[in-house]
C-alpha cells in the first residue's frame, strides 16, 4: 500500500517535468511567421515569390497571383514545407532569412518583409 501511495505523490513531478521537455524541444512558430519574399531573380521577367508563415502551422505560397496552401513546422533549426502532394521542402533558417533549394532550380534566399 506505501509503495502505491509514493507513486501517486510522484505524479504531479513526472507530468511537469515531461512538460517541462515538450516545451523545451519545440520551438515557437511565432517568433518565424511572417510574409518572406524572394531576394532576387534568376530572370527579370520571373515572378515575384512570396510566402506567408502563419502562426498556426499554415502558410501561402504565391507566385504570378497564384496562391498554394501548405503547412510548415520547425525541426531542428530548419523549416520544413509539407506540400499538398506528399513531399517536404527543407529550408535552412538563419536570423530573418530563409534559404530554400527547390526541385530543379537554383538554392533561393527569401527575406522576412513582416
Amino acid at each position: 500500500m506505501s509503495s502505491h501511495f509514493a507513486f501517486r505523490n510522484r505524479i504531479p513531478l513526472l507530468l511537469a517535468c515531461a512538460l517541462l521537455l515538450v516545451l523545451f524541444s519545440c520551438e515557437s512558430k511565432d517568433k518565424y511567421a511572417g510574409t518572406y519574399k524572394a531576394e532576387s531573380r534568376v530572370t527579370p521577367k520571373q515572378a515575384e515569390i512570396v510566402i506567408e508563415l502563419k502562426a498556426n502551422g499554415d502558410g501561402l505560397w504565391r507566385v504570378e497571383g497564384e496562391e498554394v496552401a501548405f503547412t510548415w513546422y520547425i525541426k531542428r533549426g530548419e523549416l520544413r514545407v509539407n506540400t499538398k502532394g506528399g513531399g517536404v521542402i527543407v529550408g535552412k533558417l538563419e536570423k530573418d532569412s530563409i534559404h530554400m533549394t527547390l526541385p530543379n532550380m537554383k538554392t533561393m534566399t527569401l527575406k522576412k518583409v513582416q
